[in-house]
């Protein structure tokens, strides 16, 4: 992508740069003390840190708003770990409590 002209799209650069190092130097320590870490973001983002209003993608040529990103973000995590992990876990549930009602199944 072409560079932003401007004091707000040079300063957006840096920040975006600078979290983009942040990020990366945080999931690298949080690596090693955690089993997974999951990270949920666009492969691609035209949106900046100063972009309130949204931003025109020169990929896909159209205009695209804030509102359509954290949009686009919250259902990319819904599908990838809450559909997974709380449908899991409810079919789990479902089958141990009906297991003791079932005549078949007693203890003694």
């Amino acid at each position: 992508a072409a560079r932003r002209a401007g004091l707000k799209g040079r300063a957006g650069e840096y920040v975006r740069a600078a979290e983009t190092a942040a990020l990366a130097d945080a999931l690298r320590l949080a690596g090693g003390r955690f089993d997974g870490v999951f990270v949920v973001r666009p492969a691609h983002n035209p949106v900046g840190p100063y972009d309130f209003g949204g931003a025109y993608d020169e990929r896909s040529d159209r205009w695209q708003s804030l509102d359509e990103l954290v949009h686009r973000g919250y259902e990319d995590a819904y599908r990838q770990f809450i559909e997974p992990v709380v449908g899991g876990s409810g079919d789990g549930l479902a089958v141990g409590a009906a297991a003791p009602s079932d005549p078949t199944s007693r203890t003694r």
